[in-house]
Order: C-alpha cells, then structure tokens, then sequence
C-alpha cells in the first residue's frame, strides 16, 4: 500500500488513519452505525433494514481491508457486521438478489491479500490437528452421502470453513498477527470482545424497550429469534470483562450485564451454560486475581443481593426459558412422542453413527430434513457437538477431532497467565454452547475467533507481559523437587 503513495504527507495521514481505525473512538462509531440498524429493526421487524445494515458494515469492514492489513483493523468491524447480521433471519432470496454488492468487497478482499501479503507458515502448534480434522471432514460421508448434498453451496461453504478453508485461514493469520509496540495483543483482543459483548447487551436491551407492550403483554420473556447467537457472543465477552477488570474493576460489573442480557434473550442454552461460565468465571477471578478480590466479592454479594430479593418477580419473568428447559431435560432424560426436534435430532444423530460407524454420513447429508425442514441454504445439524462429530465424521472425526481439542487446550494450559485461563474460560463457554447448538461448527465468527484466540495465546506466552496465576503450583513444585533428588 505505501508502494502506492509517494507523498509524505499522503503517508502520515494513511498511518493516521490506521491509528484512528485500532483506537476505541472507532468502536464507539461502529457502535453506533450499527446500533442505528439495530434499533430500526426492532421498530419495522418486516422490513430489510437489518439486511441493508449488514450491506453498509460489510463495505465498513471492506474499506479497513483497504486501508489495514491489521488482523483487528478488520475483525473489529467484520464483528459489528455480524452484530447486525444475525437479525437476517431466512433472508437467503433477499441477499441473493443483491449478490452484485459483494463485488466491490471481494476486491477490497484480494486487494488486502496483494498489498499486505505475508507468506502462511505452517509454524503454529495448531497446524497438525487442524489438518486431521480437515482431512475427517472432506471424507466425512464417504459411500453415504449423496453427490447432490456433498457438492452443494452450504455444504462446501462447512466443510471449507471447518476444514481447510479455516486451516489456510489460522496459517495466513499465524503470519499476519505479531508482537507490535502499537498495542498489546492480548489487551486488544481482550478489548473487543468486551466491546462486542456490550454491543450485544445494548441490542437486547434495546430490544425490550422498543418492543415494551409486547413485554408487559406476555408478563416476561418474549420470543427473540436471534437469541442462540446472540447468547453465545455474550458467553464469550464474559470472561474478558473479569479480566479487563485486572486493570479497571468497574468492567467486571459488564460480565453480569452480559449475564443479565443472555437471560433476556430467552436462550436455554444461555440460562443454563451462561450459569455455570459466571461461576467459574466467579471461581477462577476471585482465586487468582487478589488485588481485585475484594471488589469481585462485594458485586457478587450486590448481584445475590438484588437477586434474593427480587426472586420471586425474577422466576416470574423467566418463566417461559424455565419452563421450556425444564420440559427438553425432561424429554432427553424420559423421551416421549412430543419429543421436540433438538432431542430427536440428538437420538438419529447416534443412530448414523452406529449405521456409519467409519466417516459417518458427511456435514451436507439433508436425510434428517424428516424431522426438521431446515432453511434454504443451511445444512441439517444434530445441534450438538460431539453428536455432530460421530454423525457427519464417524470414528476418523472422533479421532480427529478429541486430537485437536487436547492440543488446543494443551496450548492454552502451557503457560498458567490470567489471559490464558481467559481464553480457556470463554473457549469451553463456546464448547459448553455448542452442546446444544451447532455453535463451534460456525465458521464465521465462532470458529475464527477460536482461531485468532489461539493465535495470541502462542505469540503473546513468551513477548507480552502477563499476570501469572499458581495454578497447579504445588504439583509442578513437587516434580520439580523430586527431577531435583534423581
């Protein structure tokens, strides 16, 4: 890109510009643009200003490409979109008919490619196991599925983004994302998680105050349809509010707003995993982050506080969640023949995989479209992980799979900092999320940000300072004293 401007001048200004699109002024802007649309929606939910939304951050996000070779120049905006995207709900004809508007964003893509280009390395400790799930994935299916199903649109778009299409994606950004003096990586990632969690909240909250009669209608919780997505980003910003709160203790309160948040939703998924991520977040903060104890014991207290003594208003409203919780355990514990579709996609996910046993019935097979007519252009998912492994992967998924699970956490336990047990709390959170949803098997953004997480993790371990936590002290003190003894 400086090849292209000669001028001084023309030079300080682009680096300028780079500066302005990192800082947080650049947030609170995306905050609002897209706050805007949001907001929009939520008073014309019939119309396509959601979609047109998702066009304007999307040509956002294309001029950071132009501009930025920065990996979070781009992931900042590319997030906001997003934000704003999960809204789009069945609007597949609509975004076909203005297909033409992706031009422009495919050659700001290729042209951030040409003038940023950083040769992939396959250096990171990542490599190997991505590679064995992308190879599970490709031959998931093998002699079962379908040529049709195999070679279709949402089918190649999964597997690519599962597969090698993400494995090119962690090599190129293992290259791209470095140690920098402009910031430390670990406090900017840290910072947009944050942001985007707050983002979310404020769509939620917003939700419920432009749609009020509708609320003091129903007496509580109201249908919000995209409530699984937007619980999971909230599941993810949590821990980074308790640790951005290492340094400003008033953003560990944005982790119960982001609690609070998920509840409303109306997630079964958030109300039940969101739960147990805050006590373990709760847990691990109020172990290891001693400066700040004191304070996170004090808004606990507050939360429970409040909680007590607006319990019974807080069950009342929640009712619905509760009730629509309580009656799926109760069908996967019992079964029954109203067994709503989740469990039923959970029981014939385990029957192909005893009928499939070796690569299973592949990620595009439409055959369980009997219990639930997917949308066009979305696959039929078991909604469950390690189901959706054994069902669309067999045993080589299995393998593949547990493989690359073990070496990420590998990675993220290697050194004991207070980021890394971050990153481990909000990765298992998306884990957690993806017992009941397809989650992690969505590769924008919930498998990037995985990758990007790991990323960090390995670049920031031995370049950025970092609080170090005692985890499993006492064990490596003993076996250090006894290699000592031998």
């Amino acid at each position: 890109m400086e090849k292209l401007l000669k001028s001084e001048k023309a030079l300080l200004r682009l680096e300028n510009l780079r500066a302005f699109i990192l800082s947080e002024k650049w947030m609170a802007i995306l905050f609002v643009i897209t706050g805007i649309f949001a907001c929009l929606h939520s008073f014309y939910p019939r119309s396509a200003i959601d979609i047109w939304g998702t066009v304007v951050l999307a040509y956002i996000t294309g001029f950071c490409f132009v501009v930025s070779g920065d990996i979070f120049a781009m992931l900042i905006p590319a997030l906001f979109t997003y934000c704003i995207a999960i809204r789009c709900y069945n609007s597949l004809s609509e975004f076909t008919s203005i297909i033409w508007l992706v031009l422009p964003l495919v050659a700001a893509f290729l042209f951030n490619i040409v003038a940023y280009y950083k040769r992939p390395t396959t250096k990171g400790s990542q490599f190997l196991p991505m590679l064995f799930v992308s190879i599970s994935v490709i031959i998931g299916g093998v002699g079962v599925i379908s040529a049709k199903d195999y070679f279709s649109g949402a089918s190649i778009y999964n597997m690519l983004g599962i597969g090698f299409g993400m494995l090119l994606v962690y090599c190129y950004f293992y290259a791209k994302i470095e140690h920098t003096d402009k910031y430390l990586l670990i406090e900017k990632l840290s910072q947009m998680m944050v942001v985007i969690g707050l983002f979310i909240s404020f769509m939620v909250f917003a939700h419920y105050v432009i749609n009020v009669n509708t609320v003091i209608d129903k007496g509580g919780i109201f249908y919000i349809r995209w409530r699984n997505n937007a619980s999971t980003i909230l599941m993810m910003a949590t821990p980074f509010a308790f640790y951005l709160g290492n340094k400003k203790p008033y953003t560990a309160v944005l982790a119960f707003i982001f609690y609070i948040a998920m509840l409303l939703t109306g997630s079964r998924g958030g109300m039940l995993f969101g739960t147990i991520e805050l006590v373990m977040c709760l847990v691990m903060f109020i172990l290891y982050d001693k400066r700040r104890r004191l304070a996170y014991v004090l808004i606990c207290l507050c939360f429970f506080f409040v909680a007590l003594v607006f319990l019974p208003e807080i069950t009342s409203f929640l009712n619905f969640t509760i009730q629509r919780l309580f009656k799926v355990l109760n069908q996967f514990l019992l079964g029954g023949p109203d067994t709503e579709t989740r469990v039923r996609h959970y029981a014939r996910g385990i029957e192909d995989f005893f009928n499939h046993p070796v690569f299973g019935t592949g990620l595009g097979n439409l055959t369980n479209r009997d219990i639930f007519k997917s949308k066009p252009g979305s696959l039929c998912w078991y909604h469950c992980e390690p189901i959706q492994i054994m069902g669309s992967f067999g045993t080589v998924g299995i393998v593949a799979f547990v493989y690359q699970f073990v070496k990420r956490n590998m990675l993220i336990w290697k050194e004991a900092t207070l980021f890394n047990m971050t990153v481990f709390l909000s990765y298992i959170s998306l884990e957690l999320m993806s017992l009941v949803n397809p989650g992690i098997f969505c590769p924008v953004p919930y498998l990037l940000l995985v990758v990007v997480y790991l990323i960090v993790v390995e670049k920031s371990n031995d370049t950025e300072p970092q609080v170090k936590v005692p985890i499993f002290k006492k064990f490596r003190d003993k076996r250090k004293a006894k290699k000592q003894k031998a």
